[in-house]
């Protein structure tokens, strides 16, 4: 973060919104890691300047993503077919400092190409959610040599038994070491912590979490490890790129 503010004092003479854009959402990012709260001005600032600026940050690899998101005042986040990624991923990573990538339309089939490409090794965050990948899908994945700097990743709706949830307990401590957070709801099995009954006056959040027993095994076997910390489920259970 301490490069990106040097580029916006940089900036600030010829560009002065982008560096007050790349100013809020480092203070942003640092208070929600932090858990402080985050001042109403700052957010509506922060929110404005992001529209208005976007179109122009992500002009570069507009024609490349189908969407493309802006974190800490760069193109960072982008979602795009899994073919797609494989075939224009170099392009994109020499225009824009890509470090998020929701992916869609991966079949079981090209799960082994996107898993074998060091394209990956770039990424802090990694979105399957929706891609039928199964077991198998997830086996391939967690085979992956370019994964050891993820720290988020979704896997929402993938078609995961409770043989891949096993699989994920034994395999993801070790070989994703840096693994913060995973979105593991809407399939066919448990793995990570969730909220349980919301109130349906008060707001999101639960009024009780449960813990699934794999969930209590993993750490009792390995110890604390964030992606199953049940604070996470408290809050709602989703922890944004902001946070990783």
């Amino acid at each position: 973060m301490d490069l990106r503010l040097r580029y916006a004092d940089a900036v600030e003479p010829t560009d002065p919104d982008h560096a007050a854009l790349i100013r809020l959402q480092i203070e942003y990012d640092r208070a929600t890691i932090a858990g402080a709260p985050i001042a109403p001005e700052l957010s509506r600032r922060m929110r404005g300047l992001a529209v208005t600026l976007e179109p122009r940050l992500c002009a570069g690899i507009a024609g490349l993503v189908d969407d493309c998101g802006v974190r800490r005042g760069f193109a960072e986040l982008i979602e795009l077919p899994g073919a797609d990624f494989l075939d224009r991923g170099t392009e994109i990573y020499r225009l824009a400092p890509v470090r998020h990538v929701l992916l869609t339309g991966v079949s079981p089939d090209l799960v082994g190409a996107i898993s074998a490409s060091p394209l990956l090794a770039r990424l802090t965050s990694l979105g399957l959610d929706d891609n039928p990948i199964g077991d198998d899908g997830l086996r391939t994945l967690l085979a992956s040599p370019h994964l050891r700097r993820l720290r988020w990743l979704g896997l929402v709706n993938c078609g995961i038994t409770p043989v891949g949830a096993e699989l994920f307990a034994e395999l993801a401590p070790r070989v994703l070491p840096d693994l913060r957070f995973v979105y593991f709801a809407r399939n066919h099995a448990e793995l990570v912590p969730y909220g349980a009954g919301f109130d349906a006056v008060g707001g999101q959040d639960p009024i009780d979490v449960y813990v699934p027993p794999i969930a209590e095994r993993i750490t009792a076997e390995h110890g604390p490890l964030p992606w199953l910390d049940p604070a996470i489920a408290w809050r709602g259970g989703f922890v944004d790129f902001s946070e990783v």
